[in-house]
């Protein structure tokens, strides 16, 4: 599973504001390119690391301004992560910049003022190598974490469903983490017991192996659970321990499912520092979306809104509010949204099964977060070069 669209995935670092500006413009007219971050300074190594595991971007633009500081983003993308292609953005088109691209072995060099077809043709060529030469980030599968608004709104319901239905894809390889130390129900929901608990891997984290990882896992079908295990009285599982875990299970898993505490204690937080996704979880309550719409100011001052999406649970007809009233409320717009089934979901928790009435829209969900067809795409990108975008404005 991946995104819906064939675009490049991309990461801009550029502390030039005027550069950054000028670029950003211009990626925003092009689809096939899709700019997943956009940096105003030159980010640290585990800032770096942490950036192409979660946007795992096929291409990285990087302001050359700063000589040492690009060499070193440069030399670490070179060293550990070598597929991803690198495009050099200067302001000068200089002898000096060219050695300098050259020695870095950018695929690419961009000077303003950036125009359409050069920009259209390096874009082709940077897919046309892609496609023969597909980025690889150590198979590194999607983290999703699932973030109620409060207790008690389906968030743990959705995750657990989600669970099961992408595991039904072929090569699919599910984890389902439950990260609520506090009152986890992941265990109930698979009618599973497990001796070992996240708590466990936490501990372990420093000696993570295939055999240690079977010994924390708990099989139920498709699914690996991980499970919360007894309430933790105290401080729990600190949380420079949980990014090894996650670590660990992104190389092992295609999707990797977190379900988190309403608490955004440093355990969620860390949680949801690692995603790939966030999903905000609300029902149509007004209490429910008061409550979300406090967590969405709090991701967004956190700088995670771009990836944190709203999902509405236990929607009818008879809502007080409709779907443009609480994107309005929360400040999010609504990503997927979940029907009002309280008989068929508890009816299908008691026999610790997939809700057969939440079937089709978690598959539409699911369809969201990207069902192409590898044989599609590459016909779909160049297609989008055939009409130049009309809202390009740079000649």
């Amino acid at each position: 599973m991946g995104e819906t669209s064939s675009a490049m995935r991309a990461i801009l670092i550029c502390p030039d504001n005027g550069l950054r500006h000028d670029f950003e413009k211009l990626a925003a007219c092009y689809s096939p390119l899709r700019l997943k971050k956009s940096l105003d300074n030159y980010p640290g190594p585990e800032m770096l690391r942490q950036l192409v595991k979660v946007w795992a971007p096929e291409v990285v633009f990087i302001s050359m301004e700063d000589a040492v500081e690009a060499e070193r983003i440069s030399k670490l993308l070179d060293s550990e992560f070598a597929t991803i292609q690198r495009v050099g953005l200067s302001q000068e088109e200089g002898r000096e910049t060219f050695r300098l691209a050259l020695q870095l072995r950018m695929a690419e060099l961009m000077v303003p003022p950036f125009e359409q077809d050069p920009f259209v043709a390096m874009l082709k060529r940077l897919y046309e190598h892609l496609s023969v030469h597909p980025p690889s980030f150590g198979a590194l599968g999607k983290v999703y974490a699932f973030l109620p608004a409060k207790g008690g709104v389906g968030a743990s319901t959705i995750a657990a469903n989600v669970a099961r239905a992408y595991a039904q894809a072929p090569g699919a390889k599910v984890l389902l983490a439950d990260f609520d130390l506090s009152s986890g129900l992941m265990g109930f929901m698979f009618n599973a017991d497990h001796e070992y608990s996240v708590s466990d891997a936490a501990e372990r984290n420093k000696d993570l192996d295939e055999d240690a990882w079977q010994s924390l896992v708990k099989r139920v079908g498709n699914v690996d659970l991980m499970l919360s295990g007894a309430p933790v009285v105290g401080d729990g599982i600190p949380a420079s321990q949980i990014a090894p875990v996650l670590d660990y299970a992104r190389k092992a898993y295609t999707m990797v499912g977190a379900d988190v505490s309403d608490a955004f204690d440093e355990r969620s937080l860390a949680v949801m520092r690692e995603a790939s996704q966030i999903f905000l979880v609300t029902t149509p309550d007004l209490p429910s979306l008061r409550l979300a719409k406090l967590k969405a100011a709090a991701l967004r001052r956190l700088d995670w809104e771009d990836k944190t999406k709203l999902l509405l649970n236990r929607v009818s007809r008879r809502m007080e509010l409709t779907v443009d009233e609480i994107e309005a409320t929360v400040g999010l717009p609504v990503f997927a949204t979940f029907p009002c089934e309280y008989a068929d979901v508890s009816r299908a928790t008691r026999r610790a099964e997939a809700s057969p009435k939440l079937a089709p829209s978690i598959h539409q969900f699911l369809e969201k977060l990207g069902a192409a067809k590898a044989e599609e795409k590459k016909a779909r990108f160049i297609e989008r070069f055939a009409v130049v975008p009309a809202r390009y404005s740079y000649r």
